[in-house]
């Protein structure tokens, strides 16, 4: 239990730091910039019809694969520091212990990405303060934008599929949605904490754009084979539908893929800390033996 406290406090360690950086403004200002100008559309089609529209635009956002792009971009930028070893490092390591330290960045990052989740599914609401009405069918906004051209007639630049409307509630699109997006954003942020540990390198950072770039190849069917192990693409309730069926990609097939992937990345991002000790014990081994070898 003292371990998992000290962690905590590792972890609101981080969260301090990361709330006063300018990267991290810098990001969610332009993600909110992005957001807010594709949703204005939405906002004078509901002034030209005199209608008012339901708060569920996040869902249609994460099914977009541009919208996808650049949200899920935002959140590999966001850990591109990893991993987080600054001058309090050395101070905070030897009081905190290397587990606690280690536990605490897995608690930082699954913790960071739930609020940015969270910051995306707010940004989504703000543009439609003045034109929004609460109900829990999808209404009529949403209903003429998935079953016409009205979207494009009105400059839309994000897809509200019909499938999403018709298949899904609304309750239950954005209950999935911001689950699946929260596991994305956590599965890319453990991958990039893991492999700039492991190589002291960003090739954690340069891995997790090249999972941004994945879904665009999978999106215009360059690499259609690559649905079930892309977690971007995973995190779209529309992928479980049609052919990927056939290939048993199914939400309970994602749900699997992020639990297990988390995990995973989780207990190796722990393991990552004791590096410079198991290659101390492993050089010490190799002295040994090459000792014995000369007897």
């Amino acid at each position: 239990m003292a371990c998992i406290i000290r962690a905590l406090r590792v972890s609101g360690y981080n969260l301090r730091k990361t709330f006063s950086s300018i990267r991290m403004l810098a990001v969610l200002l332009a993600i909110a910039c992005f957001i807010i100008q594709n949703m204005a559309p939405v906002s004078e089609f509901c002034e030209l019809v005199e209608m008012k529209a339901t708060p569920y635009a996040f869902p249609h956002l994460v099914n977009d694969f541009v919208c996808q792009l650049v949200m899920t971009a935002g959140g590999v930028i966001l850990f591109c520091n990893a991993p987080f070893e600054d001058d309090g490092y050395f101070y905070i390591l030897p009081r905190a212990g290397r587990f606690s330290w280690a536990l605490g960045q897995v608690f930082y990052i699954v913790g960071v990405s739930f609020l940015y989740v969270l910051f995306l599914l707010l940004v989504s609401v703000l543009p439609l303060a003045g034109h929004m009405e609460l109900g829990s069918q999808w209404g009529k906004i949403w209903g003429t934008l998935a079953k016409t051209d009205a979207g494009i007639q009105m400059g839309l630049m994000f897809k509200v599929t019909e499938y999403v409307v018709s298949r899904y509630s609304p309750v239950t699109a954005m209950a999935i949605s911001v689950l699946l997006e929260w596991c994305c954003v956590s599965w890319l942020g453990l991958m990039v904490y893991l492999l700039n540990k492991l190589t002291g390198k960003a090739v954690g950072t340069c891995a997790g754009a090249f999972c941004v770039l994945l879904d665009i190849s999978i999106s215009n069917d360059w690499m259609p084979w690559a649905r079930c192990v892309s977690p971007i693409t995973l995190a779209q309730i529309k992928t479980y539908a049609g052919v990927n069926l056939d290939h048993h990609i199914t939400f309970q097939y994602a749900i699997a893929f992020f639990a297990i992937g988390i995990l995973v990345l989780g207990v190796a991002g722990i393991l990552v800390n004791y590096k410079e000790r198991t290659e101390g014990w492993l050089k010490r081994l190799e002295v040994k033996w090459k000792q014995k070898g000369r007897l």
